[in-house]
Parts: C-alpha cells; sequence; structure tokens
C-alpha cells in the first residue's frame, strides 16, 4: 500500500504530494495503544467530550481509524477546513482543538526519510473524530442545552434530525453529511450573512462613548451630545457623508427621521425623542453586537420553525405576535407579555424553600418559552383567577375597596360551591389562609377580553384579549403576568382560520357582539347582541403551531438586521455559557 500524502497547509497538490509506504496495521496498533491507555490528563489536556463513545465505537470496528485512511489525508484536510470555518456559525474554532490538530497533522511527516509517525496518526484520528462529533453535534442541537440554562421556563423540544452525531461518524459518507447538516433556515442563513458582514467591518466601525446628562433631547432643540449622537449614527450606516450636522448642536427634522428610523431598529420607541435608552443602544460597541448575533444563531440551532407551513410566533423581546404563511411575514401585531422576574429572585427562591411562607416567595411573571399548538379560540371566556394572583394581587383589591368584586363582575368559590361574597368577613383571612376561588364573567370588564386562545402547555398561559389597551402604545410592554396581551385579537385570529374548514371568522364576530361581513348571519348577530354575552369553545379543524420564543437579533423581510434590548437578560446568561465551553 502506498499513501499519497497531503499537508493540511493549502498547497497544489501536484506539487507537494509525497508517495510513502502507508500501513493501516500500525495505525490500528496506534489506535488500540490510544485507547487502552487514555487518561483524563488526555482528555483534559485536548478538552474532549465523547472520548468514552469514541473508545466504545473504535473497538466495534476494529480499531480501524476514521479519517486516516489509504487514500491520503484529503479527508482529514476537509475536515480541518470545516472546523476552521465554524465562526460562520458565531463559534470559536478552537473549541474544535484547530490549532492542536494542525500542528499534529503537519508533523507527522518526516519528508527527510519519508517515514509517518503512526502514534501521531493515531492520536490525530481520535482527536478528529472527537471534534468530528462534537461539530455535528453543535450544529444540529445547538452549543448549550437550553433547558439547563432556565429549566423553569424553557418548554420548546429540540428539534429532530434525520441525522445524529454518531451516525454520521459511522456513516461511510461522513464527510459528505458535512455539508448536508448545515442549516439551511433562511432566518439562521441571514444572520450568518450580517455577521460576517460585520465582522469583516468591525475594524473600520469606530463609535465613540456618548456623554449624556439631559433626560430626554426633542427636536428642534440644542445639545452639546449631537456631534457623537451624529458621529455613531454615521459609524452604523445611518447617516452618510452628504448629512451636514448644524455647527450650532440643533436637532434638526432629517436627523430627528434618521433617529426614529434607528430607534425602529433596536426596538426603541420610535418617536424621535433621544434619551437613556437610545443612548444605549448607541453605545453598544460592535464588538458586543457580533457577541449578540453569535447568541442568537445558538438560539436558532435550538429551534426549526417550518418555512413551508402555517405557524404562530411570539418574539418576547420583540412584543410582536407574527402570523407566518410559508415563509412570509402575513400579519404582525403588539402583545404585552410578562414581566421580568424580580430582583434577587434566585436568592428569594431559596428562602421560600425554606421557610414555606407565601410572602417569601419570589414572583416570576416572565412568559416562558413554549412550542404547542393553537386548537381552540374561546370567545367571552370567564377568568379564572390563578391563586398566586388571588393572594398578591386580588386580596388587597378587595381590603382597599369593598365594591371592587361586584363592580368587576366576580363570582366567589368556596370548593365548589359558589357564596354570597358581601357576606363574607374578609379581614378573617390573609394571602396565607384565602380559601376562595375567583372566577370573573365573562364582558367588557373581563380581564381576557373577548378572545383567548388556547394552547396545551404545563404553564397554563395563553393568547388573549384585553380591555386594557394603554400599554400597547409603550415599550416596553412587559406587564403581564405571563400570558400574552394580544393588542388586535380579531386580526390574529381570521389568520388563524383562514382555510378552515368549519370555522369563520364571521361566527367569532357574531359571538363577541362584532357585526360579521357574512350578512346571511346578521340575524344572529343581532339575536346575540340582546343576549348576555355567552362562552363558547370554538375547536379548530387543524390547529396551527405556536411558538412563544426569545430572539433579539434577526433579518427582518425587508433584510434589515434587527436588535431588541434583552428584557429578560437571558443574553448575558446564555453569553456566559457560551464562553465557558469556549464557543465564543
Amino acid at each position: 500500500m502506498s499513501l499519497f500524502w497531503h499537508s493540511c497547509q493549502r498547497h497544489p497538490a501536484t506539487n507537494n504530494a509525497i508517495e510513502i509506504e502507508f500501513d493501516e496495521n500500525l495505525v490500528i496498533l496506534g489506535i488500540t495503544k490510544v485507547c487502552t491507555e487514555i487518561d483524563t490528563a488526555f482528555i483534559g489536556n485536548y478538552k474532549m467530550t465523547f472520548a468514552d463513545t469514541l473508545i466504545e465505537l473504535y473497538k466495534y470496528r476494529g480499531y480501524k481509524p476514521f479519517f486516516i485512511e489509504e487514500e491520503g489525508f484529503a479527508s482529514p484536510g476537509t475536515l480541518l477546513e470545516y472546523l476552521k470555518h465554524s465562526s460562520r456559525h458565531g463559534i470559536n474554532p478552537e473549541r474544535y482543538n484547530i490549532k492542536i490538530l494542525s500542528s499534529i497533522a503537519d508533523s507527522i511527516l518526516d519528508t527527510s526519510k519519508h517515514t509517518l509517525d503512526y502514534e501521531q496518526i493515531a492520536k490525530l484520528d481520535f482527536l478528529l473524530s472527537d471534534s468530528y462529533l462534537r461539530y455535528n453535534s453543535d450544529i444540529l442541537y445547538g452549543i448549550v442545552n437550553p433547558t439547563e440554562l432556565d429549566s423553569e421556563n424553557y418548554s420548546i423540544p429540540l428539534p429532530k434530525r434525520k441525522w445524529d452525531p454518531i451516525g454520521n461518524l459511522l456513516d461511510s459518507d461522513r464527510l459528505e453529511l458535512l455539508e448536508e447538516i448545515q442549516p439551511v433556515n433562511p432566518a439562521y442563513v441571514l444572520l450568518q450573512k450580517e455577521l460576517d458582514s460585520l465582522v469583516s467591518r468591525q475594524d473600520s466601525i469606530r463609535p465613540v462613548k456618548i456623554t449624556f446628562n439631559e433626560k430626554k433631547l426633542e427636536a428642534g432643540k440644542h445639545s452639546g451630545s449631537l456631534p457623537s449622537i451624529v458621529h455613531n449614527l454615521r459609524e452604523l450606516g445611518f447617516l452618510d457623508s452628504l448629512y451636514i450636522p448644524d455647527p450650532g448642536n440643533h436637532y434638526d427634522s432629517l436627523l430627528f427621521q434618521i433617529v426614529k428610523r434607528f430607534q425602529s431598529r433596536y426596538g426603541l420607541a420610535d418617536d424621535g425623542v433621544i434619551g437613556k435608552n437610545t443612548i444605549d443602544q448607541l453605545n453598544i460597541s460592535p464588538s458586543e453586537r457580533i457577541e449578540i448575533i453569535k447568541i442568537n444563531l445558538e438560539r436558532m440551532r435550538w429551534t426549526t420553525y417550518s418555512d413551508s407551513q402555517r405557524y404562530i410566533l411570539v418574539n418576547i423581546p420583540d412584543f410582536h405576535v407574527y402570523g407566518i404563511e410559508n415563509g412570509e411575514v402575513k400579519t404582525k401585531i403588539k402583545v404585552c407579555v410578562g414581566q421580568k422576574r424580580e430582583r434577587y429572585y434566585e436568592e428569594r427562591k431559596k428562602l421560600y424553600k425554606k421557610t414555606n411562607n407565601w410572602h417569601h416567595r419570589p414572583k416570576n411573571f416572565e412568559t416562558p418559552q413554549v412550542y404547542s399548538r393553537i386548537d381552540m379560540i374561546i370567545t367571552n371566556p370567564p377568568w379564572v383567577v390563578p391563586t398566586s394572583i388571588a393572594k398578591n394581587e386580588t386580596y388587597y383589591e378587595i381590603m382597599k375597596d369593598s365594591t371592587y368584586l361586584k363592580r368587576l363582575g366576580f363570582k366567589v368559590f368556596k370548593g365548589n360551591e359558589q357564596i354570597d361574597h358581601s357576606t363574607v368577613n374578609w379581614n378573617e383571612y390573609s394571602p396565607n389562609n384565602l380559601p376562595f376561588n375567583f372566577v370573573q364573567d365573562p364582558g367588557g370588564a373581563n380581564a381576557l377580553g373577548r378572545l383567548k386562545f388556547m394552547f396545551n402547555n404545563k404553564y397554563a398561559i395563553y393568547l388573549h384579549d384585553t380591555p386594557t389597551r394603554p400599554p400597547f402604545a409603550t415599550l416596553p410592554r412587559a406587564v403581564s403576568h405571563g400570558c400574552v396581551r394580544v393588542e388586535k385579537p380579531l386580526q390574529l385570529a381570521e389568520f388563524i382560520l383562514n382555510g378552515d374548514e368549519k370555522l369563520q371568522i364571521d361566527d367569532i364576530k357574531v359571538e363577541i357582539g362584532v357585526k360579521p361581513e357574512d350578512k346571511e348571519l346578521l340575524d344572529k348577530y343581532y339575536a346575540n347582541s340582546r343576549k348576555k354575552a355567552a362562552t363558547k369553545m370554538n375547536y379548530l379543524s387543524s390547529p396551527i403551531p405556536v411558538f412563544v420564543d426569545y430572539l433579539t437579533a434577526w433579518v427582518d423581510q425587508k433584510g434589515e438586521l434587527q436588535f431588541r434590548p434583552d428584557v429578560y437578560e437571558k443574553d448575558h446568561i446564555l453569553l456566559k455559557a457560551l464562553k465557558e465551553k469556549g464557543a465564543i
């Protein structure tokens, strides 16, 4: 046998190939030795992940190499190229021991003697196999397990793949599979391109730190901070060289429109008023933006949104719900999501476990990340007040206002029996000793409004209408107790019901007192309008997938890179985890 050996450096193969006798038996002996003598120091030095698995796999195949074969060094060379280019996925190539692998590969051949170092070949094959498995797992499923980061609030299942890392290694076409496992989700690919663009331009983007001592800056006013603001907007590509700032630091109408565009792209209230939030976003460095993109590429590896079907996507930091069909956004609606968990949450949780005192129970109203299917639309829903809200809020409202329950249409139950709440001496009870359940009747004052979109999940959250309208005009909109309030629920219902075999949007309109388009339903509409609002459960003939997820960077349908403030501070946690794994 002979081996046409190519260095892993890029040289023309015809000029640098060296014909050397190759003895696969010596490679097998070397791999056998590596597998039998491997120790924790070896594993630790090379930061191996799959050492135990590889020992079993090599044993299964008679200690034959996976990558170093008679055909030559082209195979591991191809693998090394993939590992080197892992930066395109926002992953540090050193996670895969690139420098070490390249060094070993280049040291194997003694050109003066035309001999091979078989122990080094065996070590190289073992390390290449570990890096191959790690790369496969990272690309297919992500580097970090999201449920380990947030076991309380994450329940989107990892995507089912037709490949698996170990199966790929055992496949005879293992290197061809590297191309097949590359993500093709358009959202992922577009964000990859933005990462590549920003990395290539990073050194040429030179923002300055803006000092801003004012509460706010409105159009028409003057400010000494304007030159720095203009500079950073220009560095970020929002202003070209044709714009000449006012020498008197006047905030003019053209700059006002540019600021509004910046605010919209970065998830701020696009009112053109420059305040702390706008300055904070302008002060984020290119390197920090790069990290944010890398974080969101990792999130996209956890979840695959189908681009060939209809689905609902709630993006928590974006405060919007999207109706998506065949990869296109068909509807976009403002939403309110859960409040950020209280400060010192983890410390209070430990205290609560010790004392079991209700007052020590920490508040966590953050909307969880969930995958499910909307299978029902409830019209005129009653509201069964959750125990936590009853103890933390309803009880205190009753104590402040004796008319609260009657005024807002609440019924009170003790067990399964409804009681007359006007006969209750509420001073005899406390939040820790509240044996009642509260149910709010359907109607205009009901906290869930007229529509409730149901999907099965362990958190008992749902999307719903609301009579509380002012928060939709503000940012951020993290104001609920965990459920998602929808500004235009009928618009969402129309998207969901488009094509449904049984339900029509006019059926929903009639039930909630909205005049239908179908004139044949007018009689039913007028009849219903004279009756008390009745609750009805409307089952969809085709349940629609719903994702409640968390993305702080993505590319929109116009091709514009969007960023959103990290409302729940999840970016920081994920960045730390990725750095600990040597991925960033």
